[in-house]
């Protein structure tokens, strides 16, 4: 038994259903991920599962608000730089990701959708990129109105402000607790509890709780991100962080305050009151 990621999306839909949904002046999600490597214990699509379960959790709020929503089909054909080498980690060129979310996003403007919301949950460089370039070219020469919805942290690591036309940005939520024993990046206690959690069949909880932590430092993750075979000599298992150290509680939390976060930023904008959170030092 698997998971449908198509599961509440416009997939599942006849397309009357998505002429009116549009005509009535439905938003749309559109989640982004990768298939690649998690670890010995998980298979290839956290990322896609986890963008998907984000677009689903702020789609259910938003329409309690009285937001008509939608999610697009989960984009999944992204870049893996860091995780290339491994088997299972599919990567395109980045002119190939640039084209077909153009395309995708084209597609949603003939059918008069006014207005995407890309959700991503996938950090190589790259992708991201892209994903930036493809949705502003999408705006400039479509019309649509289409935005990348980012954390401050990505924000400031793509040298953003939040002041462009196809940028949003979310305040990043505070702090709490100490602060995390191991550099957490892939894999690791979070993803690993949030698959434990929602989509416990991808995960191989005994193996799990017997990886030790890669108990690894900024400068291992800079020859991570460099890729391919330096990937590998840096973390063989594939997992850069303490994926033993999982809470599914806390997991669950975390996905839940993410897209009450989302729902509320998207709705703040779309009447028009959004504002770019305040540059910190």
């Amino acid at each position: 038994m698997g998971y449908s990621i198509f599961d509440e999306t416009m997939v599942d839909m006849k397309w009357p259903e998505v002429e009116n949904a549009a005509g009535e002046g439905a938003i749309v999600l559109l989640p982004t991920g990768v298939i690649e490597e998690h670890g010995p214990h998980m298979g290839l699509g956290v990322d896609t599962y986890c963008s998907y379960l984000v677009c689903r959790e702020t789609r259910r709020t938003l329409e309690k608000k009285g937001t008509k929503t939608l999610i697009a089909p989960p984009y999944y054909w992204g870049i893996n730089s860091a995780t290339g080498a491994f088997p299972g980690s599919f990567t395109v060129r980045k002119e190939t990701m640039k084209a077909l979310l153009y395309d995708i996003l084209a597609s949603m403007g003939r059918w008069g959708i006014s207005y995407v919301f890309n959700i991503n949950w996938h950090g190589d460089h790259d992708h991201n990129l892209a994903i930036l370039e493809a949705v502003a070219k999408a705006r400039d020469e479509t019309g649509i109105r289409a935005y990348c919805i980012l954390g401050e942290f990505d924000a400031k690591r793509f040298g953003l402000t939040g002041k462009e036309s196809h940028v949003i940005i979310q305040q990043d939520p505070p702090a709490q607790g100490p602060p995390p024993k191991y550099l957490e990046i892939h894999a690791e206690s979070t993803e690993t509890g949030i698959m434990a959690h929602y989509f416990p069949e991808q995960v191989d909880l005994a193996m799990a709780k017997k990886l030790k932590s890669t108990d690894l430092t900024f400068k291992d993750l800079m020859v991570w991100r460099q890729g391919w075979s330096d990937a590998r000599k840096v973390t063989p298992l594939g997992y850069f962080g303490d994926p033993a150290g999982f809470d599914v509680e806390t997991a669950k939390a975390l996905i839940e305050s993410h897209a009450g976060r989302t729902a509320d930023l998207i709705e703040s904008f779309l009447k028009g009151n959004y504002k770019p959170p305040a540059k910190r030092n």
